[in-house]
């Protein structure tokens, strides 16, 4: 019995120090080296893009049109409204400065909560990473370095599309960003209760 619990205390001990590589068999299979890895989908100065998004963040649950715009080389704006037209939240998202607070409905206005939502939308909105390792493996190449202070994993199709951008501790997976094929797109955290499903209006 003692013989049985040291063997399931060590193997949990070395499971739990078994270090996240991402969506690659063997972290072996990484090349080290310098990659610009670009996102095009929201990319382009001044197009807007129109999603049915459906919020769960803790215990808030929210329904409206999401629209996010590409202003300049460094912001985007993001914006939740009803569907009766009332704005629930508006971000301003910049590249390379902390987010901004245009607008939060009293409901929403906890720091907790607009944290959560700014890092996501800076996350989902990024157009360039610069990565330093790559691996390629079936149909996809997934690129892994760091961005804002995360290991982050992107991974991009044959069409060099990039379809999932994963964020991560050194042991795990905490967030990922799926891009659907019909343009719509998904954030899903493994730690908190918040899933954010955004699909495209119009399509």
């Amino acid at each position: 019995m003692k013989r049985l619990l040291l063997i399931s205390l060590v193997s949990l001990i070395l499971f739990s120090c078994k270090s996240y590589h991402g969506p690659v068999e063997h972290k072996e299979n990484y090349t080290q080296g310098t990659f610009t890895v670009t996102n095009n989908y929201f990319a382009t100065i001044g197009e807007e893009h129109i999603f049915r998004a459906h919020i769960q963040a803790f215990k808030k649950e929210l329904s409206g049109l999401l629209v996010v715009k590409r202003m300049d080389e460094q912001l985007h704006r993001v914006v939740l409204t009803s569907d009766f037209g009332n704005t629930l939240f508006d971000f301003s998202i910049y590249k390379d400065q902390p987010y901004t607070v245009n607008y939060v409905m009293p409901d929403l206005d906890k720091k907790i909560i607009l944290n959560f939502l700014a890092k996501d939308f800076s996350y989902l909105v990024e157009d360039t990473y610069t990565l330093n390792a790559k691996a390629v493996e079936k149909n996809t190449t997934v690129y892994s370095g760091k961005y804002k202070k995360k290991k982050t994993f992107v991974v991009v199709n044959q069409q060099e599309e990039v379809t999932e951008v994963i964020a991560a501790s050194a042991r795990k997976p905490k967030i990922f960003f799926v891009y659907t094929k019909e343009k719509g797109a998904v954030i899903e955290h493994k730690n908190f209760p918040i899933r954010i499903d955004l699909t495209p209006v119009g399509n």
